[in-house]
């Protein structure tokens, strides 16, 4: 897919909620939506009642205490069964209407996807390079990133390059079990890997579209066509203190070259850069028009957020 014909496919294939996805049908994966500012008994009846026993509710200490509930679903498939249920939680979610202001949409696959540490050290790689295009593909419906981004999903390729430099080792054990960072290896019996949003949504066409973007990365991190010249020399020369606020500004050519390498279907690669280009109130503007655009409290969150102002040329 081309830019020239891009747009002419957005407007034929429609962002729209499928009974079924291309991942295999045997890859295992589950879920976990973060709620905040809602009645936890209440969510927790509804989802025992409606979905059964195998979906549990749990609380989470970085939400507002009392008032939040974690629904973590059970092992799933890409099954219609499956899609029939993430279907009727998104609605009931819709019904509900919690915040999801410092909320994220978390995606566990089984670790058996990366089985050795060199695969886990190229998947990081991987996602270092591309995670400002990943970031706002994830941001939701939502203009700007959760305030605890920082804390609890956070960019990784700063700490990435500085583990990188001891070794390899160092580098999986600074993602492992850390909730601080958007991935994650999990040290349970699956090995599970986890992805953090930045931003949480009801939409469960959204959800499609995150689940099926994570397994695709898994994927292409073990493949041959997987370019390790290429990714080590932008984790290598990547000196900046990125800007959060950079991951926000489209960058089509960066973008549409992941979604080519990334997914064989090419409706998935327009229903890619359909979410991606979503968000695009910004389109075109650089770093410093927008910079300008803020008034003085505006900006001021801005730099205390990100630190620095770079360029973006990455």
């Amino acid at each position: 897919m081309t830019d020239s014909t891009l747009d002419i496919k957005l407007k034929n294939i429609p962002l729209e909620y499928r009974s079924k996805l291309t991942i295999p049908s045997k890859v295992n994966f589950g879920l976990e939506l973060e709620l905040d500012k809602i009645n936890y008994d209440e969510i927790y009846h509804l989802v025992r009642r409606q979905f059964g026993s195998n979906w549990h509710v749990k609380t989470d200490k970085s939400l507002t205490r009392g008032q939040n509930a974690e629904i973590v679903s059970p092992v799933l498939q890409n099954t219609k069964q499956t899609w029939v249920l993430l279907k009727k939680l998104g609605s009931l979610l819709e019904q509900i209407k919690p915040s999801y202001d410092n909320c994220s949409f978390q995606v566990n696959f089984d670790g058996e996807l990366l089985p050795g540490l060199e695969d886990k050290v190229r998947f990081l790689k991987l996602f270092a390079m591309y995670e400002d295009i990943i970031y706002r593909f994830s941001k939701g419906e939502d203009l700007e990133y959760r305030e605890s981004l920082e804390i609890y999903a956070s960019p990784i390729i700063l700490a990435l390059k500085g583990a990188l430099s001891i070794g390899m080792v160092s580098a999986v054990e600074m993602f492992s079990d850390n909730k601080r960072y958007g991935v994650s290896f999990k040290n349970d019996d699956r090995g599970l890997v986890e992805f953090r949003t930045p931003n949480a949504t009801s939409n469960p066409i959204l959800w499609q579209n995150y689940i099926t973007m994570f397994y695709y990365l898994l994927e292409f991190s073990t493949s041959n066509k997987y370019n390790n010249e290429e990714v080590n020399k932008y984790i290598e020369e990547f000196h900046k203190f990125y800007l959060l606020e950079g991951y926000e500004l489209e960058k089509r050519d960066k973008a549409l070259k992941f979604s080519n390498m990334l997914f064989t279907n090419s409706v998935d690669r327009v229903l890619f850069m359909h979410q991606y280009l979503g968000n695009n109130y910004r389109v075109g503007e650089e770093l410093d028009s927008y910079m300008d655009s803020l008034n003085k409290e505006e900006k001021a969150k801005v730099l205390r957020r990100s630190g620095n102002r770079v360029n973006i040329t990455n």
